[in-house]
């Protein structure tokens, strides 16, 4: 399907920014509107991915040669038509990749794929990943912005057939503050299982909306994410996981921790749809305040419309536990390695979840935080 067929007049006129559950943003600082030209990236691979590639018939190609969407975006822009931002980036020269992985391909180790932006304009990239039945794969996916552009606007999207398994690991790195909006989708068939993590390093403005749709029966997933804000960083960040079918399975595990003046707002959504009976949905949002003038807030949010099912949030904002801080003291630690043994703990939870590569970005952002002035009532 065309880009016109998709986006008409009417659809661009009446779509509006998202709102979302007790994520406050300035939507002028999302609008992306630049003219519409080729932009500068690139993408590689390390040796072990390259020849994974070439011996089990995985494709990995550039979305620029294509007269039109793909399949999987033009559903995704369809599903989203009433969203401004999604709209915007979709008006710009498409440009991301598209990785397929045919049927039962099971690949053991690792595959690393890294994305370097480049340019002096806002890129909007795209990403489509889509995955065979009986295939299983653990990709990471590391986006890194160069350049002096300020903005850029990220997509992701990934269906997973049948009886597949994936491990995504999506970490997004910049050197200079900037504004981005992310967005992304896996769409999950039958007797699947997925996991995600997100480790969105970036300095200056997010605001994020990632979800998982467990379409078929027997599906499991977890959502991941990891946010640490430093200075005056603000982040807004929507994960969910949608139960369309019968008998699966969600977890949803959110932490961020508040250097500086940072301010992070969390939301998480496990929605079990009428029919989806037999369905399991947990969420588990916490934020940890460390700057005296950060704020933050959790907005654990459960839509159930069907009897049969288990469900559960717990979420919490607030510092670390001043009688921990004044345990480790009296042991000797020093006042800013107690605190960050404090912070550590606190993630630890959602950490290890993570790869080694998304493990070491969490603590690079947390030492680079705790060079700020940490705040405490001791």
């Amino acid at each position: 399907m065309s880009l016109d067929e998709l986006m008409t007049a009417d659809v661009l006129r009446q779509a509006k920014p998202p709102y979302y559950m007790g994520i406050k943003y300035a939507p002028k600082d999302y609008d992306f509107v630049v003219p519409n030209e080729a932009v500068d990236w690139q993408w590689s691979v390390d040796e072990t991915t390259r020849v994974a590639i070439a011996d089990y018939g995985i494709t990995v190609s550039r979305l620029e040669g294509e007269n039109q969407f793909p399949e999987q975006v033009a559903t995704f822009v369809r599903n989203h038509q009433a969203n401004k931002y999604i709209l915007q980036h979709f008006q710009q020269r498409l440009s991301g990749l598209k990785i397929v992985i045919p049927d039962n391909v099971v690949i053991k180790q690792p595959l690393n794929l890294i994305i370097d932006l480049m340019n002096s304009q806002p890129i909007a990239f795209t990403i489509t990943v889509l995955l065979g039945e009986g295939s299983q794969l653990t990709l990471q996916q590391t986006i890194n912005t160069h350049g002096v552009a300020t903005q850029d606007s990220c997509v992701i999207i990934g269906e997973q057939a049948n009886n597949s398994q994936l491990t995504l690991a999506t970490a997004i790195k910049n050197q200079t503050p900037m504004k981005l909006s992310l967005f992304g989708t896996l769409d999950v068939d039958r007797d699947c299982q997925t996991n995600w993590s997100l480790v969105p390093g970036v300095y200056g403005k997010l605001l994020g909306d990632v979800a998982i749709n467990l379409n078929g029966q027997g599906s499991t997933a977890k959502l991941n994410a990891v946010k640490i804000g430093i200075n005056q960083d603000y982040c807004g960040l929507q994960g969910s996981v949608n139960h369309w079918a019968t008998h699966t399975t969600s977890r949803i595990n959110m932490r961020g921790v508040l250097f500086g003046q940072s301010k992070v707002n969390f939301t998480s959504i496990g929605q079990i749809n009428h029919g989806a009976y037999g369905s399991d949905s947990q969420q588990e949002g916490r934020l940890m305040t460390v700057g005296e003038k950060a704020q933050g807030t959790v907005n654990p949010l459960l839509i159930i419309d069907e009897n049969d099912v288990n469900a559960g949030h717990a979420a919490s904002v607030g510092q670390y536990d001043p009688e921990e801080l004044y345990y480790l003291l009296s042991r000797g630690i020093t006042k800013r390695q107690a605190r960050k043994i404090l912070v550590y703990n606190f993630i630890a939870p959602v950490v290890h979840e993570l790869n080694d590569y998304l493990q070491k970005m969490v603590v690079a952002a947390v030492e680079k935080g705790a060079g700020e002035d940490l705040y405490d009532k001791v």
